[in-house]
């Protein structure tokens, strides 16, 4: 039995091959960008243009379950050649701002849910929340100031280890086809928090400094600073979170500062 994982060069596409190995399973990786995309030396990577049929039979071709990344772009092609393939099943990594139709982001995840949801493949599909990764968008090289427009605004950020261990279990074990799983991380923490368990995990003197709203644009998404805006300082809603799909306790923020740790001491995060 083949696992595919597409969107292998992301940081949940590679958490997914480290976890169906981990786990024993055969795996293979699909990038856009192959020559670019690091792997275990054990997992054959093929170049995948979804909008391509035939790239896309050369991806599907002798898999049997596949972890797919939300994109839009050639989606109705993945689907034909994932019924061609005869895949039992996908998991599908979509968002929980598709909860909420009308929104940029979440319109985005359904215009790629929709088209697998119609096609009758047995499909599972993950909604999590903020990644806990996206903290590395925060520090630039090895300045140590955090910018950011909003630090009391609070997260239930997701390892990207849950992430995958939850695509893992959808796929290996039975019971998950039709299910639809939001996913959050197990607590809700301020920015500026999430900055000092950063500081603590790397020894590194990391400070907050406010920006306001058009210096945050120019390097993160419009649409989540809008959100962040509505949102306040309040706590947000935890859970359920990826025990719920794997029966094991989720990973907090400071288990992510400390397994990247070494990605932020050497400014290459």
């Amino acid at each position: 039995m083949t696992y595919l994982v597409t969107g292998a060069r992301g940081q949940v596409g590679r958490a997914v091959i480290d976890a169906l190995l981990a786990a024993g399973k055969p795996v293979r990786a699909a990038s856009s960008q192959p020559e670019d995309t690091r792997v275990p030396t054990a997992v054959p990577v093929i170049g995948l243009d979804p909008a391509d049929p035939a790239s896309a039979a050369a991806a599907f071709d002798g898999v049997d379950r596949a972890f797919l990344y939300a994109s839009g772009r050639g989606i109705d092609t993945l689907v034909a050649a994932a019924k061609t393939a005869g895949v039992q099943h996908i998991t599908l990594l979509s968002s929980v701002a598709a909860e909420t139709p009308g929104n940029p982001i979440g319109d985005v995840h359904l215009a790629v849910e929709r088209p697998l949801r119609e096609s009758g493949l047995p499909l599972t599909i993950l909604r999590p929340g903020a990644f806990a990764g996206n903290a590395r968008m925060w520090l630039s090289g090895t300045d140590d100031v955090v910018r950011l427009p909003f630090p009391d605004v609070q997260q239930n950020s997701i390892h990207e280890a849950d992430i995958a261990d939850a695509a893992v279990t959808t796929l290996t074990e039975p019971g998950h086809e039709g299910k639809i799983y939001p996913l959050t991380g197990p607590e809700s923490l301020s920015l500026r928090r999430m900055v000092d368990i950063l500081a603590e995990a790397t020894g590194r003197p990391l400070r907050m400094e406010q920006i306001d709203y058009e210096q945050a644009a120019q390097f993160l998404f419009r649409p989540v600073l809008d959100m962040w805006a509505a949102a306040g300082d309040a706590p947000v809603p935890v859970g359920p979170t990826s025990e719920s799909v794997t029966g094991k306790p989720a990973r907090t923020f400071t288990q992510w500062a400390a397994d990247h740790a070494a990605e932020f001491r050497t400014g290459s995060a």
